[in-house]
Parts: structure tokens; C-alpha cells; sequence
């Protein structure tokens, strides 16, 4: 469980994700200790080289679940409206019996719907960590849950210190003591402000109050990254 800069919240929760205030550069992704240094620099380069897609869903993909929306399958990246895309997870296959030195590892990028308040997918390659290079075809998946990224971590948090007005009091109050959590939500059914295909974070905002004062009420919201709408929770 990760924090930022104390303890996570708890609630219904499948992914947390890396909870700091100061956000790391999105061009310096965490990459998997147990690499070699070559197999790391290899990884980078395999980021480096693929961090703007062209096509939203790589041409020759396989899909591993349900296909996205046939009038997607061809949206391009423009000058006026690039394709955004996060690195959201990097898994290291596991050693075989007699080949103890991991060779490939799979990254998942996460790519929003140039549509907003549309779902997007989320990518998966295969990488050899002896050239970088991918291993077979790309697979596009529209029902992961991946977890959410750095960058759209500080999005949110961003979202919710412009519209929450409590959010906007908290850190007038306390600009350089206030903290949050966050908990990554899954969203199974439909309702009135949320469906399958969102993304949604819980945080607490918080602050550390000035010696011989009370501490203020903690601030719970919840951030729908996919919509860009945010709303109290004080359950």
C-alpha cells in the first residue's frame, strides 16, 4: 500500500497506486528493480521511442476482450489533438526452471479516448529486454483495470483543488501541510455518476495543523478522471 507522505485511506478498493505530493517527471517512468542496468536501458529506450503514438489503437493489434467502437479502430493523432498515452504498469515475467535471468517483461500504456467523457484502452506489449524490442503484435484491452498513472494522479488532484471549494479552503488554510491518499475505485455498474470504463479515484485531503491547534476535518472526493467531474464523499 502505498502513501503519500502518511497512511492510505481504506474503502473498497483494486488498485492504489504511487501517492506522492511531489509528482515523479513522466518522462522518468519506475522501472523494475530486480532489472540488469543494459535490461533497464534497453526498457527506457523501448519507452523513449513509443511515448506518442500516432494511432490510437496500433495497427496489426490483437484484441484480448472486447474490441473498441469500430469508428476508433482508425482515429490518428493530429497536430491540433495528439493522442495521450501513460505508463501505467511494468510486469517482468517470471523466471522459468532453467533460465533463472528474466527476458521479457510486458508494459501496459494507458491511452484516454480523444472523446472525452469516452473510455479508453489500455495497450500491452511484450518487451525483449536484451534489444527492447516487442515480442509478437501489440493486444488492446478495453475492460482492464489498470491502474491509474503519476501523471493523472496530479490531474485529478489538480481537478479537485479547482472545483471542491472545501479542497480550495484546505489548502488556503494550510498551503504547505496539506496531504492526501488516494484509492483507485472500480466501477462495475452503471448509476447516476459513474460507469464501466471510468476512471475513478477516491482521495482524503488533509493537513498537518500548526502546533496547539485543532486539526481540520478531513476532505474526501471523488474524481472521475475519464469525465472530469468531481464530487464530495462524505460517506
Amino acid at each position: 500500500m502505498r502513501r503519500a507522505n502518511r497512511g492510505a485511506a481504506a474503502s473498497a478498493v483494486v488498485f492504489l497506486g504511487l501517492a506522492a505530493c511531489v509528482v515523479a517527471r513522466a518522462d522518468d517512468p519506475p522501472l523494475p528493480a530486480a532489472l540488469s542496468a543494459d535490461q533497464k536501458a534497453n526498457l527506457l529506450k523501448f519507452l523513449k521511442d513509443n511515448e506518442r503514438p500516432d494511432r490510437y489503437v496500433p495497427k496489426g493489434a490483437k484484441f484480448v476482450d472486447t474490441p473498441p467502437p469500430e469508428k476508433d479502430l482508425d482515429l490518428t493523432a493530429t497536430k491540433d489533438r495528439p493522442l495521450r498515452q501513460f505508463t501505467v504498469q511494468i510486469t517482468p515475467h517470471r523466471p522459468v526452471p532453467d533460465q533463472e535471468t528474466v527476458t521479457r517483461a510486458d508494459v501496459y500504456f494507458y491511452r484516454p479516448n480523444p472523446e472525452k467523457g469516452k473510455p479508453g484502452i489500455t495497450v500491452k506489449n511484450t518487451i525483449d529486454l536484451a534489444t527492447g524490442k516487442p515480442v509478437g503484435e501489440p493486444e488492446v484491452l478495453t475492460k482492464a483495470h489498470t491502474p491509474v498513472s503519476r501523471e493523472e494522479v496530479a490531474e485529478a488532484v489538480a481537478v479537485a483543488r479547482e472545483k471542491v471549494p472545501a479542497v480550495k479552503q484546505l489548502y488556503e488554510a494550510h498551503p504547505d501541510a496539506v496531504r492526501w491518499e488516494y484509492l483507485q475505485m472500480k466501477i462495475n455498474r452503471r448509476s447516476e455518476r459513474f460507469e464501466p470504463g471510468d476512471r475513478v479515484v477516491r482521495f482524503v485531503f488533509t493537513a498537518t495543523p500548526a502546533e496547539g491547534q485543532p486539526a481540520p476535518e478531513p476532505v474526501c472526493v471523488l474524481v472521475n478522471i475519464t469525465k472530469d467531474t468531481v464530487t464530495r464523499d462524505d460517506r
